[in-house]
């Protein structure tokens, strides 16, 4: 008997749960709340982005970062079963009805052994090769609608200086098809009581008002600018729009390409369960640097579909040498740029889904200073995103004049809609306050 190789753990920059639990915002009268913790049964430790579901249904959540998870449950599903799954752990189940408001789930580490494993005498790209080559039989040839979770993230040293969410609505092409995913903007709003930037402000708060005073001196009316925080509360990563691109099965990734074979290392890392199917882990990293980053990462192949179930990977941003005297003449040091991403899929009559996608960054910035304390700041952002509900009949295009504007903030493309908010579950990080 072998254990069970498990997801390895990403070098995140997390600063809390990414905030990707939510409940479908197509259950509408009486509800049932459930709310618990996700966690190894041996270990204890939380265990993240582990999938909960309501057995027969595309109603479903993702655990946050610490195991945390929130689920509503319309009434007539009352009677159905909980479904936990997690990357190298048997399934969990549960009767609905059999347990309160609030659950403790103890996930048990899978087993197999190598007997039971098809050996193929492939080498470890092989494996990517042919999975994606049976993209056509694993997923599914025809559109489908979701709704979805989305939110986004800025702080500075763990201190948010913007938070954004919103409940989205996507169209969904096939798979291979030249065709982009069309989203629109159902609810959204911005975080308040958020902090205010710290890193050098005293020098752009100074800038701001020489810019003031040069324009009045000319006789010129000064344009009220947006302040330092409001420009950051209004900067975007590209919204839900962006998350969806990386999907890395929609454009195939490079690492995924056979174009780019030559430029990554393969390597099978090991084996693992996911919901109940047998898993290859492919291991890939780039050769050196590969368009001023190093990549590595894990593909989760399943050995008795092909399929491809989940996937995770950590750029390094590998800062150009023609830039670095730029950088060093300003008097700025940067330090550990990285973007982590993660994606999973679940399977729905057979065929296998986008589930979510999770992408967090962060870097260190330094402000030198020949006769002062340097300023000092490490940035994270996060962005995610969960498909909380799938519609697999009524499909329909989303109208050019609805779809999302990305020139523009989410909360500014809906009405505002505080009561929604208000009865609306979900996991926050602990350190958010929003009213």
């Amino acid at each position: 008997m072998i254990q069970i190789a498990k997801m390895r753990k990403i070098r995140s920059l997390f600063i809390t749960a990414l905030l990707i639990q939510c409940i479908s915002l197509a259950v509408f009268g009486q509800t049932r709340i459930i709310s618990g913790n996700v966690f190894d049964n041996n270990s204890n430790e939380p265990l993240s982005f582990a999938t909960i579901a309501i057995k027969g249904t595309t109603i479903g959540t993702v655990t946050t970062s610490d195991g945390r998870f929130i689920l509503s449950i319309p009434e007539y599903l009352s009677d159905s079963i909980l479904v936990c799954s997690y990357m190298g752990y048997k399934n969990f189940e549960v009767k609905i009805k059999g347990i309160g408001q609030k659950v403790q789930i103890g996930m048990e580490i899978d087993t197999f052994t190598l007997d039971e494993v098809e050996v193929r005498p492939w080498q470890p790209w092989d494996y990517i090769y042919n999975a994606m080559q049976k993209i056509p039989k694993n997923y599914t040839q025809n559109p489908y609608m979701t709704n979805e979770y989305y939110s986004e993230y800025i702080s500075e040293n763990g201190v948010f200086l913007k938070f954004t969410e919103a409940i989205i609505e996507t169209y969904n092409p096939p798979y291979l098809q030249d065709k982009k995913s069309q989203s629109k903007v159902l609810k959204s709003r911005r975080g308040n009581k958020l902090g205010t930037l710290q890193f050098m402000r005293e020098k752009l708060e100074k800038k701001f008002e020489k810019e003031k005073r040069k324009t009045e001196k000319k006789g010129e009316v000064w344009e009220e600018k947006e302040s330092i925080d409001e420009t950051i509360i209004s900067a975007s990563f590209g919204g839900p729009e962006e998350i969806l691109s990386a999907d890395p099965l929609r454009d195939s990734a490079s690492y995924l390409d056979i174009k780019n074979r030559k430029k990554y290392k393969y390597s099978i890392e090991g084996y693992s369960k996911y919901f109940g199917e047998q898993v290859i882990i492919i291991g890939f990293e780039t050769k050196g640097k590969y368009e001023h980053q190093r990549q590595d990462g894990n593909v989760f192949i399943s050995l008795e579909s092909d399929a491809i179930l989940a996937i995770e990977y950590t750029n390094e941003i590998v800062i150009p040498a023609a830039v670095k005297p730029i950088i060093f003449v300003m008097g700025y040091g940067v330090t550990n740029p990285e973007l982590h991403v993660m994606v999973h899929y679940k399977p729905i009559g057979g065929l296998w889904y986008l589930n979510d996608i999770a992408i967090d960054g962060g870097v260190e910035l330094t402000k030198k200073k020949m006769f002062s304390k340097n300023d000092k700041s490490v940035f994270n952002m996060e962005m995610g995103l969960v498909n909380t509900e799938f519609e697999m009949n009524n499909v329909h295009e989303i109208p050019e004049d609805e779809r999302i504007d990305v020139d523009k903030p989410l909360e500014e493309q809906t009405e505002p809609d505080s009561d929604f908010w208000k009865n609306y579950k979900v996991v926050r990080p602990t350190k958010l306050r929003i009213e």
